[in-house]
């Protein structure tokens, strides 16, 4: 079985859409589990009709304090009854064929420890891959780990799902104070671990990128969620092998710290002494930071 799994903030107005594609899935062998992070206008109204009535699928709504996208996926595969838990957004929906493309997929993958999940790939309104094509060569689907995304042009917004159990051995570090940390934190971790995916030319999801999304306010999140960017950063370095990188990513961590006032954190980056060696051009960048704060967020 499948678990369908959407975290949502205020979005009574978006959900209609997921449930009814839920709805139309010409297959039924999953739950709709639900992390609602403490919203305010009327989203526990919904859920409690829809679960009155008969929709073809399990229904589980659990209410929790507002901790962020993060802290709810991390509640959500210690709750999830499927084996495999796939991730949709409440302000998007599925393609009919979703839930059986993902369980058929599954089955495809060979008995390889290293497989941590699959994906699909999103598409817009009109079923229309975002991005393009990747490029495969032709195939149906390549393997390959979340680092090596680019080599395939698969580095953009995927439709991954995961075996739960492997999932809940890679739970989204949270930093008190924020609520956001950016998903590769947790994806390549995967991939220093050594897990890949399948990733299949299909679209099977359906984005609508509204105002107050995430990807619509990039600049707040990271206003917001300096540390939880600190740790992208620190994590990207684990893989990086040119000396320029390395210096941009390091120099990206320790701007981070200096965001969030935690300059003691500086010293847990993977090259401390050229952390602190350029603590001066990062603390500059900090303060270039706080400006282009001022004039995307507020005008």
């Amino acid at each position: 079985m499948l678990t369908v799994f959407t975290p949502t903030y205020n979005r009574a107005h978006t959900l209609p859409r997921l449930f009814d594609s839920l709805q139309t899935q010409d297959c039924k062998d999953f739950e709709w589990l639900v992390i609602d992070d403490g919203s305010t206008d009327g989203t526990a109204g919904l859920f409690q009709r829809w679960t009155q009535k008969d929709a073809g699928f399990p229904i589980r709504y659990v209410y929790t304090e507002n901790g962020g996208k993060q802290r709810a996926v991390n509640k959500g595969a210690m709750l999830a009854e499927g084996r495999f838990f796939f991730i949709v957004d409440s302000d998007d929906s599925l393609l009919p064929d979703a839930v059986s493309f993902v369980l058929k997929a599954f089955n495809t993958l060979p008995d390889d420890p290293s497989f941590i999940g699959i994906s699909g790939l999103r598409g817009d309104a009109q079923g229309r891959p975002l991005g393009g094509r990747p490029k495969m060569g032709g195939k149906p689907w390549v393997d390959a780990s979340n680092l090596e995304r680019p080599r395939y042009g698969l580095s953009r917004d995927m439709a991954e799902a995961f075996f739960t159990d492997k999932l809940r051995n890679y739970p989204f570090p949270v930093w008190d104070g924020e609520k956001f940390t950016p998903e590769a934190v947790v994806w390549d971790r995967m991939a220093l671990d050594g897990y890949k995916l399948r990733w299949f030319d299909k679209v099977i999801y359906r984005c609508a990128y509204l105002p107050g999304g995430l990807t619509d306010s990039t600049w707040r999140l990271l206003k917001e969620n300096p540390m939880g960017y600190a740790m992208l950063f620190n994590t990207r370095l684990e893989s990086e092998k040119k000396n320029g990188d390395r210096l941009k990513q390091i120099l990206q961590y320790v701007s981070c710290c200096f965001l969030a006032h935690e300059h003691r954190q500086i010293a847990e980056c993977h090259f401390p002494g050229l952390a602190f060696l350029l603590s001066p051009l990062a603390y500059a960048l900090s303060v270039r930071r706080k400006r282009q704060f001022c004039r995307y967020i507020y005008g």
